[in-house]
């Protein structure tokens, strides 16, 4: 089975995000995805996002959020990670403010590999412990990547 971490990569990692919007963080954390070269046109990933953004808040509550969303802007399936030490308004479900963003996206032609990272991440990301350590105890990208592997395993 295919796995988080074999996708995420430390040039993906934003461990200080500035934004304190939604869309600011979309377009941070795309930005950034663009220029390490995951995403191949930044306006049409952000804009991808956004959209999705529209249907429902990808804040899916315990101070995280996925926006995602399928799109020609990228080959196969990418994936960035951002932390905000202040917190975004996402309009989570539960109201609070997000630390954690996870920005995925896929060519339409990976549609199951893109559900079954989604699936993946979002049970990763119910582990308060995973969740606490990516806040709190991670330190630089590697840690980052780390925890994933560790989780995964006891996953």
């Amino acid at each position: 089975m295919e796995r988080i971490s074999e996708y995420l990569q430390k040039e993906a990692c934003l461990m200080e995000l500035k934004a304190t919007t939604k869309e600011e963080a979309i377009r941070e954390l795309s930005g950034h995805m663009a220029r390490v070269g995951l995403v191949n046109d930044e306006q049409q990933f952000i804009q991808d996002l956004i959209e999705r953004e529209k249907l429902g808040s990808t804040g899916i509550g315990h101070k995280v959020a996925i926006p995602h969303a399928p799109t020609q802007s990228v080959d196969g399936f990418v994936i960035g990670f951002a932390r905000s030490s202040a917190g975004v308004d996402f309009a989570a479900m539960d109201g609070d403010e997000v630390n954690l963003i996870f920005a995925m996206g896929t060519n339409p032609q990976e549609l199951s590999l893109y559900l079954q990272m989604l699936s993946q991440l979002s049970r990763l990301l119910r582990n308060e412990t995973f969740r606490n350590e990516l806040i709190h105890t991670a330190k630089t990208p590697e840690d980052v990547i780390n925890l994933f592997k560790k989780f995964e395993k006891e996953g």
